[in-house]
């Protein structure tokens, strides 16, 4: 099991940890226009065929996103509602979960094969490297019928087990409890900036009493 991180809004992480699921992701959703789109492509056939297979695997497949670490401010900028959100940690088994790769130059490929457009989900421009960030390919299988979304449910290779409160969060210990549960193995911390370097780390005198 590795420990991987899921940066989101309040609200959504309120209601991830009440019905005890994710969202995934769905492909042609995600904030990186290049996501299954980061080969050189200088033969138009190439290009149609990659739009092709993107079309068609954001029908039918999608990802859980995840950061291997939670300490990099631009993750809760970006993430979790400017610092106000919160990272839900889990362990994750190692089987299902594949970091990114991150490269400078977008590689050459005569063909497109199904292994070729794995190695696209999995891989993206270097600049992006800050996220370290780690993804579980999924099957889109049935709609949620009240908001329309897909998600996937905590298990035993997706297991909750922090909760960290953003530095700029009015979140209080007795609402998350309440959610958690007071008798569970889930720790719930809050998050601070660091004092001595731009980084997010623990305010050990813990989430608010509210």
């Amino acid at each position: 099991m590795r420990r991987a991180y899921h940066l989101t809004a309040t609200h959504h992480a309120l209601d991830d940890l009440r019905h005890r699921r994710l969202k995934i992701a769905q492909i042609d959703e995600l904030n990186d226009p290049f996501e299954l789109w980061a080969i050189a492509q200088p033969d138009r056939r190439l290009r149609r065929a990659l739009r092709e297979t993107k079309e068609q695997m954001a029908k039918h497949f999608g990802v859980l996103c995840f950061s291997l670490h939670w300490q990099n401010p631009l993750l809760w900028s970006h993430y979790a509602e400017r610092h106000r959100g919160v990272a839900l940690g889990f362990d994750v088994d190692e089987q299902i979960l594949k970091p990114v790769s991150y490269v400078k130059e977008r590689p050459v490929f005569t063909q497109l094969t199904m292994e070729v457009a794995h190695w696209l989900l999995f891989t993206k421009y270097i600049d992006w490297q800050y996220e370290q960030e780690a993804r579980i390919f999924a099957n889109l299988e049935e709609r949620d019928a009240s908001t329309g979304f897909y998600f996937a449910d905590f298990n035993k290779q997706l297991i909750l087990r922090e909760v960290i409160v953003g530095p700029l969060s009015d979140l209080g210990i007795h609402d998350l409890r309440q959610i958690v549960g007071s008798s569970s193995t889930v720790t719930i911390t809050k998050a601070r900036l660091a004092f001595k370097s731009f980084e997010v780390v623990t305010d050990h005198r813990g989430v608010v009493m509210r």
